[in-house]
């Protein structure tokens, strides 16, 4: 994530509830959305947006998109050129929406029965306080479904401490070890904490274990460590390698990173690639991500690394076939 993102999980899921339940129905963001024929512009490689979370792009679009299913999200506003998603759900309240609102888009078994997403299951370090025997039974529910690819995002992150710091590394150590016994890759969400998640990853996963570490923030020194320790992890870069003030990102994607071990990821709805604001009047400006702008990620990592962006497309569709078998 960027400084100035966050993932506020739960006040999602809270509009989520009020605008299906239809009581204090909270006013959506004003937004505009760019065309298929812009997003198709830079590259035809097909790709995966390996890190999204689709169910709140659909809760954040305004309704004048007219958009309540993912299969008219990705005919209306994506490039033909996508073929997957890795829908993420990390918020314990999204385990339960099966029950809570069944056969609609925010139904975690909806998600699962799109053709073209799968999906991951973890607790977010912000919500590692929730933690407890149910929410683990109904994680369990979701990673044993056939589509569910991978366990994540977990971790930690230092820098809002929505949970209590002991509490994260407990709760990140609980899950490592479910993974393992489940079989399962894992995605990694850190920030501001290299040295407790290191001294974590190093001390509980295999070295040769699956993992994305998604939307990569950190050092670049701490990028090259986790790179040379672990023989199949993965970094996730997202769009914001396309802003001004993500140095960090772009080191790393220049000079660290080697084209077999990235992988693209929008984390939408949040981090809208820099070009497509660029110039735009307020009104006129995109505030909603979704995997349609994988393209501008990937166009902007090949300007880092002075490869041609269908180079870079082929390679970081290769990588997410080998992490995620997608």
């Amino acid at each position: 994530m960027s400084e100035n993102t966050e993932h506020s999980k739960n006040s999602n899921i809270q509009r989520a509830t009020q605008r299906q339940s239809g009581d204090d129905r909270p006013k959506r963001p004003q937004t505009s959305l760019p065309d298929v024929q812009t997003l198709s512009s830079l590259t035809l490689e097909p790709y995966v947006d390996t890190h999204t979370h689709l169910h709140y792009v659909i809760d954040r679009l305004p309704e004048k998109f007219g958009v309540d299913s993912y299969q008219d999200l990705k005919d209306r506003y994506c490039p033909p050129n996508m073929e997957a998603c890795i829908n993420v759900l990390c918020d314990p309240q999204s385990f339960n929406t099966d029950q809570v609102f069944p056969g609609t888009y925010s139904d975690w078994k909806v998600m699962a029965d799109t053709g073209f997403i799968y999906l991951t299951a973890g607790v977010h370090p912000h919500n590692s306080k929730d933690y407890n025997d149910f929410v683990e039974d109904r994680m369990v529910e979701i990673l044993q479904h056939p589509k569910t690819v991978a366990l994540g995002e977990i971790g930690l992150d230092y820098h809002y401490d929505f949970s209590p710091r002991d509490v994260q590394r407990r709760i990140f150590v609980k899950q490592i070890e479910l993974a393992k016994a489940m079989a399962k890759p894992i995605v990694i969400h850190t920030r501001e904490a290299e040295s407790d998640t290191w001294e974590i990853l190093i001390k509980h996963i295999p070295q040769d274990w699956k993992i994305h570490v998604h939307c990569f923030t950190d050092s670049p020194q701490f990028a090259k460590r986790l790179l040379n320790h672990f023989s199949n992890l993965y970094i996730g870069i997202t769009g914001v390698v396309t802003f001004g003030s993500a140095r960090n990102t772009q080191e790393v994607v220049r000079s660290v990173v080697p084209l077999n071990r990235i992988l693209l990821e929008t984390d939408a709805p949040y981090m809208v690639p820099a070009k497509l604001n660029k110039n735009k009047r307020t009104a006129e400006k995109v505030n909603v991500c979704h995997s349609g702008m994988i393209p501008f990620v990937a166009q902007r990592i090949s300007e880092l690394m002075g490869k041609g962006i269908n180079e870079v497309m082929q390679a970081a569709r290769e990588n997410a076939r080998n992490m995620y078998g997608v």
